[in-house]
Order: C-alpha cells, then structure tokens, then sequence
C-alpha cells in the first residue's frame, strides 16, 4: 500500500518523463552537414564572372574530359632569325652569250672589256697572239708577191691554221686570200667549225702561193658585207693611196678588223690606222730571224 506522501513525490518525476518523451517525437532529427565536394561547389559557382547572356542561349558545357585537365601553354613558333644564318647564294644573272642574237641590247662590237677566262671556247679565238671574242671570223691574208720574203706566207697559213683548229661548233669561218683580186676560199660563204671543212681549208691552202700585187680593197669589201664578229687583216706592204678611208667608208657598222704587220711597220702606218678607226688591235709580229741591218 503506496503511501500518500511517497505518491505526491512520484507525481513530478512522472510529469518530467512524460515531457522528455513528447519533446523527442515533437523535435526533428539534426540535418547532418553536407559533403565537402558539395560545399565547394556553390563556392566556384559564386565566383565565376556574371554574364548577361540568358541561360536558354548559353552554350552547353563540353563533354570533352581532356577540357578539364589545364591548358598547356601554346608552343612558341620558330622565327626565321633563330639559330644560325645561312646565306643564300644570289641568282646568278643570265649569261648574254645563251641570248639568241638580236635578242637583247648588247653591242657584239662594243669596247667593253672581257672576262676571257669566263668565255666557253666556242665565243673565242686567237689569231697571232690576239685575242677576238664572237662565233663568226673572216681571215683576210695577204698572198702578194712579197709575201715570200722571209717565211711570212709559210708563218701566215700556220698560224690560220691554228686559229681555225681552235674553233668549235656553232663558230663558224671564212678565209679570204687577196692580192689584185680577192681569192675566197671555195664552199659556203660561211664555213662551219667542223672536221670536213678545217680539212678543206687545209688542202686549199696547199694551192695558194705568193704572186701579185697588194690591194685588200675588194676583199674587205666581201669580208664587211657578210657582217662578222670580227676581222683579221694581215698585209707585210703599202696599199694603195686612200685605202684607209675607203674602207672607213665601207665599214659603217664599225665591225672591229684587227690588223696583224709581218713586216713591223716598214710598209707604213696604214694597217694602224685601219685597226684604230675599226676599233680593232694591232700586232707588229716580224720575221725572228731577220739578220740584223
């Protein structure tokens, strides 16, 4: 039998419990605190740059997963001064003697000096020790009767001999032996640099002998008309009066005649003057073995 005294304590404690009780379903579970990738989010988001454009035209976010790895900084292009300097040879310039004739402006008897260790040897020939430049010759020789004096008509037809062996194709030749009359040699007007034609020449000159007068006149008149690169002029006499400026008149092109002296200007000073006014050379070549006077 409870007691009335120890039934008035029990009342309070009864009353606390009840109360604990209806707090505990009454009060609602703590919210646990979210992950920390969720958190972090919300973070970025804030600071990325507000944008005006609207969400319906923003564009959509790739699904490329190598765009969220960090860009790698572009590769620097070379430039054209880095590492060593290479100089380039310049373009050589066309050479004028590939030029088809009459293609360009170039002088072919001109003054102008030239390079004759640069010359191909089919643009060049020599002719008693002087050196021509072209492809097309005409040898004028003197045949007259003084010509037998002291070897010259032997050292004349050596030295067209060797002339005419140096030459090679496209060059091209003429021989004109003169005394009263021109004597050209027979053939084509302008004989080829090849083995037939040095072979004609050199059976022709087995039949050419010293004889006549001197007058190159009306072999120089032929020699000039055919147009040549150049002329050789070889005498060992006096011409007749006013030949020099006979052939000034008939040389208007100015086509150089180089004038070779067998007898080293006893005759005069008419091959000088002919070479000078053409603006050819002049060559004083006597007889070595002259005996002295």
């Amino acid at each position: 039998m409870i007691r009335f005294g120890t039934f008035a304590t029990l009342v309070p404690l009864l009353a606390s419990v009840c109360a604990a009780k209806l707090d505990a379903q009454t009060t609602p579970p703590p919210i646990p605190p979210p992950p920390a990738s969720k958190v972090a989010a919300p973070a970025r988001k804030a600071a990325a740059p507000a944008s005006n454009v609207p969400p319906s035209q923003a564009a959509a976010p790739a699904s490329n997963p190598a765009a969220k790895s960090p860009k790698l900084a572009p590769k620097s292009k070379l430039s054209r001064t880095d590492g060593p300097t290479i100089s380039l040879p310049s373009k050589k310039p066309r050479s004028e003697f590939l030029s088809l004739p009459g293609s360009g402006p170039v002088d072919r008897y001109g003054p102008d000096p030239v390079d004759w260790a640069a010359l191909p040897p089919w643009r060049k020939t020599e002719f008693f020790g002087i050196r021509v430049e072209g492809r097309f010759f005409i040898y004028v020789l003197d045949c007259s009767g003084s010509m037998a004096f002291e070897n010259r008509m032997a050292r004349a037809k050596s030295a067209l001999r060797t002339s005419v062996g140096r030459l090679q194709a496209p060059q091209r030749f003429r021989v004109i032996f003169y005394n009263d009359l021109p004597i050209p040699m027979p053939g084509e007007v302008a004989q080829p640099a090849d083995v037939d034609a040095k072979d004609q020449l050199a059976r022709w000159l087995r039949l050419i002998e010293p004889e006549g007068q001197t007058d190159p006149r009306p072999a120089l008149q032929q020699a000039i008309g055919l147009r040549p690169d150049a002329i050789f002029l070889l005498s060992d006499g006096e011409f007749p009066e006013g030949t020099v400026e006979s052939i000034a008149r008939k040389n208007v092109r100015k086509i150089p005649i180089h004038c070779v002296d067998l007898s080293a200007g006893e005759a005069g000073d008419q091959l000088k003057r002919i070479a000078a006014q053409s603006g050819g050379s002049y060559a004083a070549r006597p007889y070595l073995n002259r005996l002295p006077q």
